[in-house]
């Protein structure tokens, strides 16, 4: 068997292409939460740190703009599941609908501010595409399911006769909760005492939003 040469990447054996596209994945997730700029992730670049000739990439990826909404696909479908994970687990700890609610809140607050440069990157990318594929549908639509699903079973259990309204408040719940982030974000240090302020926020927004007024 030969040597492999400093710096070259040991080929995958059969049926780990998929390890393959990972790795293009993770590679091209890590430039881009480092610099924040499309402009900064080049298709050599990732070859050269990941070991591969360029054109291997297209065996995974049809071209830059394809690579990086699969980046943004992957990041927004990890904030979905948590959201679900997070209500399913409320559910079967046997907390009402409120509380199941205010899980999948919790579970959205936790993704921002444990992965601040990840949630940056995914809402401010240019994100172009396709005419096709915007026809078909940005990938950010799993998020807003996510947020309206929960109202709507929120709604469904608490109070079904505004179970109608569950798409208008879950665009709202989510909308608020995302200027609070953006905001906090910006702050010098976010990650010290400025946290405690999100969950305050985030349950005076969800409580004006979802529960009658007295």
């Amino acid at each position: 068997m030969g040597s492999v040469a400093p710096g070259q990447r040991v080929p995958n054996r059969l049926g780990e292409g998929e390890r393959l596209r990972q790795e293009i994945l993770d590679s091209a997730t890590r430039i881009l939460e480092e610099s924040g700029r499309e402009d900064a992730l080049s298709l050599r670049g990732i070859a050269r740190e990941v070991g591969i000739a360029a054109p291997s990439i297209y065996l995974h990826f049809k071209n830059k703009t394809d690579l990086i909404w699969a980046v943004l696909d992957t990041a927004y479908s990890a904030l979905a599941s948590a959201m679900v994970e997070a209500e399913r687990s409320a559910a079967a700890s046997d907390r009402d609908a409120w509380g199941q609610l205010c899980a999948a809140a919790d579970a959205y607050r936790r993704f921002a501010v444990d992965n601040p440069r990840r949630y940056q990157l995914m809402f401010s990318l240019e994100q172009q595409a396709s005419a096709e594929r915007r026809v078909t549908g940005h990938p950010l639509t799993r998020v807003l399911h996510a947020w309206t699903d929960a109202v709507e079973r929120y709604l469904t259990a608490a109070c079904p006769e505004r179970r109608e309204e569950a798409g208008r408040l879950g665009i709202l719940l989510w909308t608020g909760m995302h200027g609070q982030f953006a905001l906090w974000h910006t702050l010098p240090h976010p990650h010290a005492e400025n946290e405690a302020v999100l969950a305050e926020l985030q349950e005076a927004l969800v409580r004006g939003l979802l529960l009658p007024s007295d």
